[in-house]
């Protein structure tokens, strides 16, 4: 694997460990106050930017493979993660 290949996972993980992060406070922050209006805010915000980070992937040149395979990994997670906190 090539320097760069090893950079641009290495920052593709920070992201999508940033959007885990924002995802979890923002189910902790609307299971909390029971804003209805909120939660349709950080719903379609967190789509807004998911879809910005698809674009800049796109840019990048990242194959299918990769793509399919790094959504995969951040919806396991991300499922797991909030199991284990608010079930």
């Amino acid at each position: 694997m090539t320097d760069e290949k090893k950079t641009l996972y290495f920052y593709m993980s920070v992201g999508y460990t940033g959007l885990l992060f924002v995802a979890l406070a923002a189910m902790r922050y609307t299971s909390y106050i029971n804003d209805s209006l909120g939660y349709a805010m950080v719903l379609f915000g967190f789509l807004m930017v998911i879809s910005y980070v698809r674009f800049l992937e796109k840019k990048l040149g990242l194959t299918k493979m990769e793509f399919v395979v790094s959504k995969a990994v951040f919806v396991i997670v991300f499922a797991i993660i909030s199991f284990i906190l608010y079930v």
